[in-house]
Parts: structure tokens; sequence; C-alpha cells
């Protein structure tokens, strides 16, 4: 009764002895392949070949200058002594102790060594104790010497300089039938375009400027046409100049100014001007130039420009080429098409911004044969609202007594052509 009582104990005792006899050989001869999937691949980390890195050398595996020695993984350390840090002796005891007996005791698992792996690890640079010395030291590790420097840009000086301005301004008054002071409703528009071309190198120059205008205005009490013009005038000026001294310059000029459309007295077909009909033509032989630009740096864009051309040596040539036009009105004898005057004159100019965009222009023309004069003075001042809107006053006030011109018994020999406008304005 006793013998049959331990037979179930000496079973299951011999159970467990063949039980861990298969599973010992099963570890040592068989290795773990890990189990693929078609995206996934599982690997368990106990079985994951060994990299031996050269520190064991009592392994009958040698080592080669491609496996070089390393710091071991755990590396005894020398606190032990200290209670405080007993915990973590004992924990890194454990580890070195483990990671030495997994090396020795299973030494054909190691696959790679350090030497087989691709590339070496880049060494670690180490700070020396004096951080001040790496705090202030001097990296040299661009060499100047090397590779191409980027060419210096030299850019080409420009001799000629150009520039413009285009408006096209409209203005509108309406009176109704009944207005106390009487009058007419008008429809007024200008279109001006200016276009400067100026040519300087070393001492010598030359300055170009070409102008149109043409001012229309509806006048519903002309019974022939609907519109009338109140200016129409093209004007080209041009100088040429040697430097003589500071702001001064020897120069000679010639302005030529015409009309481009025809232009027609009120209620009536007959012609008072047409292209070339008056032409005027006026050179300065001989004469001198001033000229200054300044600029204000403490405002941005403010400056100005002044030049005044004084010729004592002029001509003055006029001429009208359309027979349909009456030659006294332009101080020409009856009979005559064309008068030449020898005299002086005298041209100025003022280009005066007051900031980037506020700007005043003055032109000033003086012409004198000695016995009779010829004065022009225009000026226009342009207070933009933004880049392409402005409002300009514009008064242009003209006095001519040559002969055969009729004095006027109000203004006398002045003629005063005044505009106030609004529109595009446009510069370059």
């Amino acid at each position: 009764m006793t013998l049959y009582k331990k037979e179930p104990i000496r079973l299951i005792l011999l159970f467990l002895f063949l039980f861990s006899t298969a599973l010992k050989t099963y570890s040592q001869n068989e290795t773990f392949s890990p189990i693929v999937y078609p995206d996934t691949v599982i690997l368990l980390p106990p079985y994951v070949p060994i990299v031996f890195d050269g520190n064991h050398l009592n392994l009958t595996k040698p080592s080669t200058p491609e496996c070089p020695l390393t710091k071991p993984l755990f590396p005894p350390l020398r606190i032990a002594k200290y209670k405080l840090f007993a915990d973590f002796y004992n924990k890194n005891a454990i580890n070195r102790i483990a990671y030495d007996s997994v090396i020795k005791n299973n030494y054909q698992q190691i696959r790679f060594t350090v030497a087989d792996l691709v590339g070496q690890a880049e060494p670690i640079e180490e700070i020396g104790s004096n951080i001040f010395h790496f705090l202030f030291k001097v990296d040299y590790d661009m060499d100047q010497n090397k590779g191409n420097k980027p060419e210096r840009f030299h850019p080409k000086r420009r001799y000629w300089i150009y520039n413009g301005s285009h408006t096209i301004q409209l203005s509108q008054n309406y009176l109704s039938q009944n207005w106390y002071q009487g009058g007419v409703k008008n429809l007024n528009l200008l279109n001006r375009h200016n276009v400067t071309f100026n040519y300087k190198k070393d001492k010598f120059q030359i300055n170009n400027f070409a102008e149109w205008k043409l001012n229309l205005y509806t006048n519903p009490n002309d019974t022939v046409r609907f519109y009338r013009i109140a200016e129409d005038l093209i004007r080209i000026y041009s100088d040429f100049g040697i430097q003589a001294i500071n702001n001064w310059f020897y120069s000679s000029n010639i302005e030529i100014k015409t009309q481009l459309l025809n232009n027609y007295a009120a209620n009536s077909r007959q012609m008072v001007t047409s292209l070339f009909s008056p032409l005027y033509i006026n050179v300065g032989i001989l004469g001198m130039r001033y000229q200054i630009e300044k600029v204000f740096p403490k405002v941005r864009g403010k400056k100005l420009n002044f030049n005044t051309d004084i010729s004592p040596l002029s001509i003055k040539y006029i001429t009208v080429l359309n027979k349909s036009v009456e030659p006294t009105r332009f101080g020409i004898d009856a009979g005559k098409w064309h008068i030449t005057n020898f005299g002086s004159t005298v041209n100025a100019r003022v280009d005066y911004f007051f900031n980037k965009y506020v700007n005043f222009f003055s032109r000033f023309n003086y012409f004198t044969n000695y016995e009779k004069v010829m004065v022009e003075s225009e000026n226009r001042l342009n207070m933009p609202i933004n880049r392409f809107f402005s409002t300009t006053l514009y008064l242009y006030i003209r006095y001519d007594d040559s002969k055969n011109v009729a004095k006027n018994p109000s203004f006398g020999y002045f003629q005063i052509n005044e505009l106030i406008s609004f529109g595009f304005n446009y510069q370059w």
C-alpha cells in the first residue's frame, strides 16, 4: 500500500527530469528563426545574436586590430564603500555577471564583431576642465583660401538718365440755366506727357526735354463744333554744355515749339492755329548755364533741381506754313509768312520736391530783341492722392508785346491760363 502511494511521485519527478533535459538540448542545438509576415518581422530580444566587442579576452575567439578593445559595458564601480550607492552598485554587479555569463556560456551564438558592422562610430570630443578656454576658442575650420571666391560686382556707369510723367485729368463745371450770374456748363480734359533724356560724362552734358500738352473743353455756345482747344503745345528743349567751374557750364541751347491739332475761332470756320503754324525756333548760340542739384537727407524724397541758361546772343525764328492761318497774330508783317529776330534769351527751370510725391514745377522764358519782349511763366503744383491719382494746380502767365499783337483793354499784353484738375498721374 505504501509503494503504491509513492509511485505517482516518482513518475512526476521522472517526467520533470526528462522535460528539463529536452528543453536544455533544444536551447543548445536550435536557433531562433523570426516569424515573418508580409509586412512585419517579429524578433524576440533574448534570442538576438550577440555582438562581440573584444572586452572578454579569455575567449578562444581572437581579438584583431579591426575589433579594438573598448570600455566594458558594465565597468566595476568604486563606490561600494558608500552605503548611499549600495543598491546601484549591486545592480551593476549583477548586470556585469549576467553579461559575462551569457558570452561565456553561449559562445556559439556570437555571429558578429564590431568590425563586421558597417562604418565605425565617430569619437566623441571631450571637453577639457578649462571651460573658459572652450568658450573663447576660435574656430579655424573654414579655409578662406579654399574654394572659389565670389566675384565682386562692378556696376557699369550710366551716362544716359531718363524719366517721364504722364497725366490725364478731368474737371467738370455744371450751371443751371437760371444761374443768377449766367454762364454755361463745361467739361475740361487735360492731357500732358513729359519725357526727359539727359547725358553726362566727365565735363560734357546734354539735356533733352520733350512735352506735349492738350487741353480740351466743351462749349455749348459754339454752334459749329462741340469742343474747343484751350492749349495745344508740343515743345522740345535741348542744351549742350561743357563744365567751366563748379556749377557753371559753357552752353548752347535750342527750343522748338508748335502744336498738333487745328484750332478755330468760336462760331466760325476761320482757322487760328494748326500744325507748324506757328512754328517757333529759338537758338541760344553762346551763353552760360548754372545748375544745382540739392538733396535734403532729413526728409525722404525732398530735393531741389534748378538750372538757368543765359544766352546773350540768340536767334528767334517764327514761321507759318499753313496759308489758312493769319500770320499777323504772331508778330509777322502782313504779306509775309516768317520773321527772324536777334536778341537775348534767358531760360530757367525749377523742380522742387517737398517729399516723394508732392512737387512744384516752374518754367521761365524771357526773350527780347531790345525793342519788344516776350515772357512765359508756367507753374504747376502736383499733389498726388496715391500712386496713380493726383490733383494739379496750374497757372500759365504770358506777356507778349510783339508788333501787330493787339492790346487787351482788361489784361493789356498779359495772357493768363489757370486750371484746377483731378485725375490720373503716373511717373517713371
